[in-house]
């Protein structure tokens, strides 16, 4: 039997009656950590979060999450029986699977996978240091640094990180204000997932958080930030179609083996990585109590992992997706393969075979539209297979990156002149773009937010078939204007060149910023948090911080010494 302060100190550590349950407050889970380090002998504590469904009390809000603390030697199936035949006389029941949210002291011993990746990481690391002790010796000397040992050294390529180079004057082949665009779109696409988290996140004021999502501040911000997506897409179509253009005006043919090699040496290393090191390490971090609940975005890899390498994860399992944010890098994969198909065409034959590629855009546009009236999807109502239809396939969001195709065509034939235009043009272009935003900012209000109910169906097949493409129109004119010289403020302020670092880390940054996001919550959010837009806001900034960190380490070690190869193979098949 435990001694009177044991079982004092055990009981204090579980969940009470919580305060505000009408205010949302529906999670009073405990002391988590008092709960764990209670002793008495050999028996430790096990700290289980149980989700109790308390509709019979007609209060109407979310199930209530309780927290108990119970020896460790108790069987989290005991555990719900114990609980299940004290709440069920009341009429309420546990209703989650308690393997799930119980944690007491087990040993981890290490994996197959995890020995692995120590001794990969580790000699790999050793290599960065050889490299990078050897690079220091000879600039010392002042001898020239041998290749192999400049790809590798971690002293040069935090230098070719973080080198800027003057903003340019001139039109030339460099676009000063696509680093701000990328810089901006990765900024985006953070402050898009902490809402996302902050949304499902336990928190003591639900009713604020419920008005929060569907004020107006708060569906602009979360909403618009995730277009950043469609502007990537942009972006990728319009600097693929210069780059082979411009390689088949010069060779007359196209190398698809360079072309493709290229591409795959510039994005799987850093993705490999990325996977090996979750795999290995991601269940040494997951000791906490709301860690099942926040993990869902990485335990599909253990089985979904090879899916991600193949680039067609974004069509097959989306309720089980492994790091469902990399579904962008399938789907960009996916159409970079298949750029050839209309590049030569429309190398060979120009604005006659525009046409075509219009033609694509309209038809994935309606797909959009008809998949959302045939199944009578609504945007404000989370449904896994209008996402799998209409949100993670490629072929239903490839109309942003065909519109940056044409774009990119556009740029490359203009890319010697400047295009004149007018003061009526300029102002009629602006007009046109600020509209678009506002009307887009307007609909995304009415068709995400409660008001939703008032307007007919159809008004979200329109608003989501249409809306990127109108998106990437108005990022379109934002670019040609400041490539051209008409950017004025706009374009000093994108073309700014401490953009170019950010711009340089965003790849890296959007690979492990889910996962910095993950292990930061799971270590942090033992009990509710108190919502506000200050708090918000502290964890953008605090995720772009940390996340920039971890991509700087990521994009020097698994990025830039990879570059030198692929030089080294454009060299060789020139």
């Amino acid at each position: 039997m435990m001694n009177r302060g044991q079982s004092t100190v055990i009981y204090d550590s579980w969940g009470k009656v919580p305060a505000g349950v009408l205010f949302g407050n529906t999670y009073e889970v405990g002391n988590y950590d008092q709960c764990r380090r209670s002793r008495y002998h050999a028996i430790a504590g096990q700290h289980c979060s149980l989700e109790v469904d308390a509709s019979v009390l007609e209060l109407n809000v979310d199930p209530v999450w309780y927290g108990v603390c119970m020896p460790a030697v108790c069987r989290p199936r005991l555990i719900g029986q114990l609980a299940n035949s004290f709440l069920r006389t009341r009429g309420m029941r546990v209703v989650n699977d308690l393997k799930l949210y119980c944690f007491r002291d087990e040993e981890k011993p290490f994996s197959t996978i995890t020995i692995v990746a120590i001794v990969f990481f580790s000699c790999y690391g050793a290599v960065l240091l050889s490299a990078t002790v050897a690079d220091l010796i000879f600039s010392g000397f002042q001898e020239d640094v041998p290749p192999c040992i400049r790809r590798f050294s971690v002293n040069i390529n935090m230098k070719k990180l973080f080198e800027m180079t003057p903003k340019s004057t001139t039109k030339s082949g460099t676009m000063d204000c696509v680093n701000g665009v990328r810089a901006l779109s990765m900024f985006c696409i953070i402050v898009y997932h902490v809402n996302d988290v902050t949304l499902v996140m336990p928190t003591v004021n639900q009713v604020m958080l419920v008005e929060y999502r569907n004020s107006i501040f708060g569906v602009l911000l979360f909403k618009l930030s995730e277009k950043a997506v469609d502007t990537f897409l942009l972006l990728s179509g319009m600097l693929v179609a210069m780059k082979v253009l411009r390689e088949l005006d010069q060779d007359k043919k196209l190398n698809l083996l360079r072309l493709y090699l290229q591409r795959i040496i510039r994005i799987v290393p850093a993705y490999a990585a990325l996977l090996l090191f979750t795999l290995a390490f991601t269940t040494r971090f997951g000791d906490r109590n709301f860690y099942e609940a926040i993990s869902q975005e990485i335990n599909p890899c253990f089985k979904n992992w090879w899916k991600l390498l193949l680039f067609f994860h974004n069509y097959i399992d989306h309720s089980e997706m492994c790091y469902a944010h990399t579904w962008y890098i399938s789907a960009d994969m996916q159409l970079y393969l298949l750029s050839p198909l209309v590049l030569i065409p429309l190398w060979k034959f120009g604005r006659r075979f525009a046409g075509v590629i219009v033609l694509l855009a309209l038809i994935s546009m309606c797909w959009v539209f008809g998949t959302i009236t045939d199944n009578d999807y609504r945007l404000n109502v989370s449904d896994d297979q209008m996402a799998a239809s209409t949100y993670y396939s490629t072929h239903a969001r490839m109309s942003a990156w065909l519109i940056g195709v044409l774009f990119g065509y556009y740029l490359h034939q203009t890319r010697f002149t400047i295009v004149r235009m007018t003061k009526t043009l300029q102002i009629v272009g602006w007009t046109f773009t600020v509209a678009i935003f506002l009307v887009i900012s307007y609909v995304t209000k009415k068709v995400f937010t409660e008001e939703y109910k008032t307007i007919p169906p159809i008004v979200d097949a329109f608003y989501e078939s249409q809306h990127r493409s109108f998106w990437t129109f108005c990022l379109m004119w934002i670019i040609f204007v400041c490539v051209n010289g008409y950017g004025g403020l706009v374009n000093q302020f994108l073309g700014w060149p401490g953009w170019q670092p950010w711009a340089k880390l965003s790849y890296s940054m959007y690979l492990v910023h889910i996962w910095v996001q993950m292990v930061t919550v799971t270590m942090q959010v033992t009990v509710p948090v108190y919502f506000t837009v200050y708090g918000l806001f502290q964890s953008i900034f605090g995720l772009v911080g940390l996340s920039a960190l971890a991509g700087m380490v990521w994009s020097v070690a698994f990025e830039y010494p990879f570059f030198g190869i692929e030089k080294i193979l454009v060299e060789k098949w020139k």
